[in-house]
């Protein structure tokens, strides 16, 4: 079955790290959105034929700013096109602040089962810094709301590497984040790209260094494993049977559809990429075909490599004899230079038929995949 994902490009404000396609709210940019989005998935679905989803994900920008109406109608078109199949998982991420008793009331009501709160740090001078708009008391207000709706399926995102933050204050930070015993747990590194406000200034704050930031990436894997979350991938940690089945597909190399400007898909070996910018999308979502950009050249061997890369990103890794049988090549021989060098530094382990990230090569992933690429 198919992954669903749609992506809704809108905020309240722009953190000042963020370098997503998304746009601050403005009512007909919304409303022009919500046309164009409809009108991209019935020709999706014309185009794909009968297929139903078994994971939906509503990401962003932040979902929940288009209120409990403007959420409804975009989750009714995309079951609508591509029905859910009993059991989905149904995914929306959310800030904090958009919370409300309403919008959780709209989400429940639309099938969503799962959220996804970025809540990044309990720092409350630390989210000033990143243009955060909520209080940390606030994140633990709409966490325990979500809670009393019956939501029971949440995960926190988290943030490491951020300006003046220390390796204890990142440990309070999770230690807080599991006391709300969260079905998962995402973290991430700090990354500022150049066109964003934080990397303009940067000079004014003081940022941990590459060994403290790997000694607080390990900080993470053992705290996190003593709250009784289990690793499955670089930065996802999840209690049992809660991991996220949508980022799961993309890990696993299979099939999806992504809706919205900047989204991906995958389908029937091709991969394609949304305008980012709104204009753009908008003009080509007028024209009432999908997909609606041109699919990258098809290539045997640049497939194998990202499936590779991607299938690495997970805890297991990969399954060599069962990655020839689905791909025709065996990475222990396409990467056989590779991966003896890489196995010599430590980064990876080769046992039998597996090949997995070893507990360094974790933190340093970016580095091992330039190799594979």
């Amino acid at each position: 079955m198919l992954g669903i994902y749609v992506h809704v490009p809108f905020c309240s404000s722009r953190c000042s790290y963020c370098d997503f396609a998304t746009n601050v709210y403005d009512e007909d940019l919304v409303r022009r959105y919500v046309v164009a989005l409809g009108g991209e998935l019935e020709a999706a679905a014309l185009y794909v034929g009968e297929a139903r989803a078994d994971t939906l994900y509503l990401g962003g920008g932040t979902p929940p700013v288009l209120g409990a109406e403007g959420l409804g109608r975009i989750l009714t078109a995309a079951a609508n096109h591509f029905p859910v199949a009993p059991g989905a998982e149904v995914t929306c991420e959310a800030n904090p602040e958009t919370l409300s008793p309403e919008i959780l009331d709209a989400l429940a009501a639309a099938g969503v089962n799962r959220l996804s709160l970025g809540m990044q740090t309990f720092d409350a001078a630390t989210l000033t810094i990143l243009g955060r708009r909520h209080e940390p008391t606030e994140a633990e207000d709409a966490y325990w709301r979500a809670r009393a709706k019956g939501f029971d399926n949440v995960s926190l995102d988290m943030m490491y590497g951020l300006p003046g933050q220390e390796r204890r204050g990142w440990a309070a930070d999770l230690r807080r984040a599991l006391a709300l015993k969260p079905e998962h747990v995402s973290i991430y590194a700090l990354t500022l790209e150049a066109d964003v406000e934080l990397f303009r200034e940067r000079a004014a704050y003081v940022f941990p260094g590459d060994d403290e930031q790997a000694a607080m990436y390990y900080d993470a894997l053992e705290l996190l494993a003593a709250g009784g979350l289990v690793q499955y991938e670089i930065s996802n940690f999840a209690r049992p049977g809660r991991e996220c089945r949508h980022n799961l597909k993309y890990w696993r190399d299979e099939e999806y559809l992504g809706f919205g400007p900047s989204a991906a898909s995958h389908w029937r070996r091709g991969r394609y990429r949304n305008p980012r910018e709104l204009d753009e999308y908008f003009a080509e979502a007028a024209t009432g075909r999908w997909p609606l950009a041109n699919p990258e050249p098809s290539d045997p061997y640049r497939e194998m490599r990202t499936a590779a890369v991607l299938g690495l990103r997970l805890t297991a890794g990969l399954d060599a004899a069962a990655f020839e049988e689905r791909t025709g090549v065996n990475p222990k021989v396409y990467y056989k230079n590779e991966l003896a060098e890489l196995a010599g530094t430590g980064l990876v382990t080769v046992d039998g038929d597996n090949v997995r990230l070893s507990r360094r090569g974790l933190f340093l992933s970016d580095e091992v995949f330039s190799r594979l690429i």
